[in-house]
């Protein structure tokens, strides 16, 4: 009988990426250009109404949790143009 190393809990309980895939050249310009201008401060107080951070009349809300490449959610932005949605 041979006795195997067991393996450790930080390899057999892990499921999913350990490391993200790099940026696309498209991805790493717009995260440059427009992050800076959508991002919120947070050092600032919080908006009254989460409404408040649209340029446009909201009727609704919509959080997208793991929006990957954020294709899926510019798709059902442009479909709802009064629906606010935020990618985390």
């Amino acid at each position: 009988m041979t006795d195997k190393p067991h393996p450790s809990r930080s390899t057999e309980a892990f499921f999913g990426r350990r490391k993200g895939k790099p940026l696309r050249e498209k991805q790493a310009e717009g995260l440059a250009t427009l992050l800076p201008q959508l991002k919120l401060d947070l050092a600032n107080p919080a908006p009254e109404t989460i409404e408040s951070l649209y340029d446009f009349s909201v009727e609704r809300m919509r959080l997208e949790i793991g929006f990957g490449g954020g294709e899926h959610l510019i798709h059902r932005a442009a479909e709802n143009p009064s629906t606010g949605f935020i990618g985390v």
